[in-house]
């Protein structure tokens, strides 16, 4: 797979090549009446097109693209309280449902000195 990906990248480069050499006749650009550029290459007129045009492209995204990034940290930062949140309600007697257990009466405390492996009624 690795080399049919190189093979197309290298087919990809000889055509932008073939298509450079075949479009090097000197064109005149014009920006206004009294400013102009005589004896430009085509092929580098086209580059500087392309390379406005990304750039312009990537300017317009920015903003949406940051507003993104920024509700996903949000929930990232959401999700990982999520997560901490239970961890942060167990409790030194046990775990959480060992804990409500006994806030209803259910079963007695657990004795840490045994590691919890006995109880006693209260």
């Amino acid at each position: 797979m690795n080399v049919l990906a190189w093979l197309l990248r290298l087919l990809f480069f000889l055509a932008v090549l073939w298509f450079a050499l075949k479009n090097t006749m000197p064109v005149t650009v014009r920006l206004t009446e009294s400013l102009r550029w005589d004896e430009v290459p085509l092929v580098l007129v086209m580059l500087a097109c392309l390379l406005v045009g990304m750039l312009l492209g990537a300017i317009a995204l920015a903003p949406r693209l940051y507003r993104l990034h920024r509700r996903a940290a949000v929930a990232d930062g959401g999700e990982k309280r999520a997560r901490a949140a239970p961890q942060a309600e167990v409790e030194v007697g046990g775990d959480r449902i060992a804990n409500v257990a006994r806030r209803a009466g259910a079963v007695g405390e657990l004795d840490m000195a045994d590691s919890g492996s006995t109880s006693t009624r209260r």
